[in-house]
């Protein structure tokens, strides 16, 4: 018999992620499976949150500050990431909940995670505004979910209805 022993669940502090990491959370309680949060976090981020300081210092923009370490960028990213799970999963119960932080392409950090873990799901928390045009217009979801050895949930969000109408049509929805 095929068993979750562990679930991966890629988040970028957004409310969806959130709700996905609460799915993955109550499916990790059920299954007894080890939880992983991975965030990935990109160079430009921070390149980006300096210029905003140093904006909001009065400090002028002639020469760009230096970018900062990564060492540090990762250690603030793994904070954030320790406040936002705390901040989501109030009781976790006896999940054993794992932390990552990576930089890079998200794509391919996400990828490395699941094959060095040996991942059994991996949930994705979808945007439902986005989703159906970004899927039929580049694919790269599809992409990337097709790259991936185990199964795929993908975690719609609890706030909202699915869109009744749009690139798909209400026919698929109505029945």
């Amino acid at each position: 018999m095929n068993t979750v022993r562990k679930i991966l669940v890629p988040v970028d502090f957004s409310a969806d992620s959130a709700n996905g990491l609460i799915y993955s959370v109550s499916l990790a309680q059920k299954t007894q499976a080890e939880l992983i949060v991975l965030h990935v976090t990109q160079k430009n981020e921070a390149d980006a949150f300096l210029d905003l300081v140093a904006v909001m210092e009065g400090a002028p923009m002639l020469n760009r500050p230096a970018g900062i370490p990564v060492d540090r960028l990762l250690r603030e990213k793994a904070l954030d990431l320790y406040h936002f799970i705390e901040k989501v999963v109030r009781n976790p119960g006896q999940v054993k909940i794992r932390r990552k932080v990576a930089l890079g392409n998200k794509t391919e950090k996400i990828l490395g995670v699941v094959k060095d873990e040996r991942i059994d799901l991996v949930v994705l928390a979808i945007r439902k505004t986005s989703f159906f045009p970004y899927l039929m217009t580049r694919g790269r979801l599809l992409r990337m979910i097709s790259r991936f050895p185990c199964p795929v949930l993908l975690k719609p969000s609890f706030d909202e209805p699915w869109p009744t109408s749009g690139i798909i049509g209400s026919s698929i929805f109505a029945r």
